[in-house]
Formats: C-alpha cells, sequence, structure tokens
C-alpha cells in the first residue's frame, strides 16, 4: 500500500507538470510537431520492451490486431491535448479534463455491462449536473480574460471524451493482455500515425532551432507524462483500485494551478476557481455513485 500512494503521489506531480510543458512548448514548436516529437519518445521508450517480449517468444498472439481498437481513440485524444494549450491557459486545460471520468461512466454504460448499475445511482446525475455547470462556469470566467475560448473548451471536451473512449476499450479488450505490453503496443502504433501528421501538416524543421535546454524539457516531457507517468499510474491503480485512484488524483488540477503560476505566471480568478471547485466536487458525486453501485 505504501508504495502504492508514493507512485500516485509520483503521477500526480507529474500529470500535474504536463499542462505547464505544453504551454511552454507553444512559443516555440506547433502542436502538431509537439505531439510527434513527444509520443516518439515514448515509442522509443517501449519499442525495445516489446521487441525483447517478442524474440523471447512472450508476446501474445493477436495483440498487434487487438491493439488496433483502442489505438484509435487513443490517437484523437493526443491529437486534442497537443491542441489544448494553444488555446487554454494551463490551469484551465487541468480543471476542465476532469469532465473525462463523466465520460468514463457514460462509455463504460455502453461498453461494460457491469458498470451500468452506476447510471441508476442519484448521486450520477448530481455530478453529471456539476460537471456541465462547472465547465460552463470555467468558460465565462476564463472567456473575458483570455485564459480560454470557445475552441478551447470544445477541443477540451473533445479530448475528455476521447480519452475516457480509450480508457474503457483498454479495459474491455486488452484485459487479457500485460499493462506494459498493451501501453507498449499502443504507444508504437500511436506514435507512428503521430509523426505521420507532424511531417504532413507540422513545420517539424522548426524544431532544428531548438536549444539544447528546449530539447531536454521535450524529452523530459515524454518520458514523464507517457512512460514513466503511465506506468506508475498503473501500479497504482493495481494496488488500491479505481475510486481511490481517482480520489487522489483530483489534486492535479490545484497542483497544476500551482505550477502554472509559478513557471508561467498563470492567476486563475475568482470564477474560475468555482468552476474548477465544482469540476472536482462533481467528481467526487461521481465516485460516490460509483462506489454506490458495487455495493447493489
Amino acid at each position: 500500500m505504501g508504495s502504492a500512494v508514493v507512485s500516485l503521489a509520483a503521477v500526480v506531480l507529474i500529470f500535474a507538470s504536463i499542462p505547464v510543458f505544453l504551454k511552454y512548448f507553444t512559443h516555440h514548436i506547433d502542436a502538431w510537431t509537439a505531439n510527434g516529437l513527444r509520443y516518439g519518445v515514448s515509442a522509443l521508450f517501449w519499442l525495445p520492451y516489446v521487441l525483447l517480449a517478442h524474440f523471447r517468444g512472450r508476446l501474445p498472439r493477436g495483440i498487434w490486431a487487438v491493439a488496433l481498437i483502442p489505438t484509435v481513440p487513443n490517437f484523437l485524444s493526443q491529437i486534442f491535448w497537443a491542441m489544448a494549450p494553444y488555446h487554454n491557459d494551463a490551469a484551465v486545460i487541468s480543471f476542465v479534463v476532469r469532465s473525462n471520468f463523466l465520460f468514463i461512466m457514460l462509455f463504460s454504460f455502453l461498453l461494460l455491462h457491469e458498470e451500468r448499475e452506476s447510471v441508476r445511482q442519484p448521486m450520477f446525475w448530481v455530478g453529471a449536473v456539476g460537471t456541465a455547470a462547472g465547465i460552463l462556469v470555467m468558460y465565462w470566467g476564463g472567456v473575458s480574460l483570455g485564459s480560454m475560448s470557445l475552441t478551447g473548451l470544445l477541443i477540451l471536451i473533445s479530448y475528455a471524451a476521447s480519452w475516457a473512449m480509450y480508457a474503457v476499450v483498454v479495459r474491455r479488450f486488452m484485459k487479457s493482455y500485460s499493462i506494459r505490453l498493451s501501453f507498449g503496443v499502443i504507444s508504437i502504433y500511436t506514435s507512428i500515425a503521430l509523426l505521420l501528421l507532424m511531417f504532413i501538416f507540422g513545420d517539424w524543421r522548426a524544431s532544428a532551432a531548438l536549444s539544447v535546454y528546449q530539447w531536454a524539457m521535450l524529452l523530459l516531457s515524454g518520458l514523464l507524462g507517457i512512460a514513466f507517468g503511465h506506468v506508475l499510474f498503473y501500479k497504482g491503480v493495481h494496488a488500491v483500485g479505481p475510486i481511490v485512484t481517482e480520489s487522489i488524483f483530483s489534486l492535479i488540477p490545484f497542483v497544476a494551478a500551482f505550477y502554472a503560476f509559478v513557471f508561467l505566471g498563470e492567476r486563475m480568478r475568482a470564477g474560475q476557481w468555482v468552476g474548477g471547485f465544482l469540476l472536482v466536487g462533481s467528481c467526487f458525486c461521481l465516485l460516490k455513485a460509483k462506489r454506490s453501485s458495487r455495493r447493489t
């Protein structure tokens, strides 16, 4: 239990830093280039592990075909995630993407029979309404300050929905495979697609002008956010369960807001904080609905 808590605490610190990294890159490279390079780092990290499993005969038959299914929503979510900081402040991103838990429950209702009782709980609807209200309050509180736009809001909601679909599809189709192998294969597929988009739509030549420090930040963000962060995340989930994990993850937006203030000078206004607390509070209502459904 102790190591799991340490892992999840590390994940909170890591995941909270990624919007700040991405916002920093908006001044130097475009979204397509940042996306392709960061996910390319993740693929290089996982490639030796997947190849070693293949040559040792430990790579399950059929994993490459099945992994294509979750790769699609993961690919889409990464596109929206990379675009988000070009239209939103880093702190705003971390709060609004908490709405992904609502989408996870909705997609679970559609695809996972054992999760359908959650939607029938009264607290689910309290959480759903609260999530919608929190997003609207965040939007109205930030649009006048230039920290958020309608395009940015739509991008964040699209990211939350596509990432939630990815999470549910992984659970349904990849549960018989090793977590590390599953994520490794999905990462390789996703990085290939994102690198193709980088060469087609991105100004990838601009990366040659990056300083050593900027390249270090780019590589670090890819390793932390995509490679190391996910390993620690899955370790924590297996040890303490998804409900405790999501409860701890409610700290991420507040840590991200602190990072954004320190490193980017971003300040959330009162209306945005109200919307942020509404979103986080709604997550706890959804968690309550999920917990109650498991008791019935």
